[in-house]
């Protein structure tokens, strides 16, 4: 099999068959494998595998632990950077995607930006990967192994846990945001605050002066208070 592209084409096949006979067009089922092949002269033919994160967000797309999944059409694959200065965290996707289009727009011009974060320096998931439509404990707990992995694989410097939802939930503490946020706390030794998701600010508009606030605390703390804005 010297020819890349026919064995590609021919593994492929293996998994579309595989598929076909087990009624699973979609792949929620049988997953992407990978196989060991060898040429005529005896030498191992390694197919290519997934990144680490691929291969998460892989299964994670298939997932039907809790009741979230018949919500999914698509699955929200996070914007992610390998080591970047801030992680956020929100709660779960707003719809197909991440954000809306409203809370999108809201989150790069006050969250990224106002944390003088250029491009690179910033990642963004969600604590629950399906777009369930108000947070579930039970939700969250099928999926908190996922965020873990998440964690340990893009290795942030920081993180930003978005809501009063996502902080409680992943700090284990029962306290009002109000005593959350302006706080540096500290998750698998990495320093992590708290502030509002732009679909809290969308909600609430009021809550602007707070929100900046909280960039202000949030950059002092991470060493990007002395970039130009």
């Amino acid at each position: 099999m010297g020819d890349k592209f026919s064995e590609g084409y021919f593994l492929s096949l293996l998994d579309d068959a595989e598929r076909l006979l087990l009624s699973d067009n979609l792949g929620d089922e049988v997953p992407y494998v990978s196989y060991t092949l060898k040429d005529p002269a005896g030498k191992k033919v390694e197919k290519k595998t997934q990144s680490p994160l691929t291969a998460l967000y892989t299964e994670s797309a298939s997932c039907h632990l809790c009741q979230g999944f018949s919500k999914r059409r698509v699955f929200a694959e996070p914007v992610i950077k390998i080591n970047p200065k801030v992680l956020f965290i929100a709660p779960f996707p707003e719809g197909d995607m991440i954000f809306t289009p409203e809370s999108l727009e809201k989150f790069r011009a006050w969250w990224k930006l106002s944390l003088l974060l250029e491009e690179g320096e910033w990642a963004l998931t969600t604590l629950i990967k399906c777009p369930v439509g108000e947070f579930s404990a039970e939700a969250a707990d099928e999926c908190r192994s996922t965020l873990r992995e998440e964690m340990k694989i893009i290795n942030p410097e920081a993180m930003v846990l978005l809501g009063h939802e996502t902080a409680s939930y992943m700090l284990r503490k029962d306290m009002p945001m109000a005593m959350l946020r302006n706080r540096k706390f500290v998750v698998n030794h990495i320093p992590v605050f708290v502030t509002y998701t732009p679909g809290d600010y969308l909600r609430a508009p009021s809550l602007q002066r707070a929100i900046w606030n909280d960039m202000l605390f949030i950059r002092k703390s991470i060493g990007t208070e002395d970039r130009k804005g």
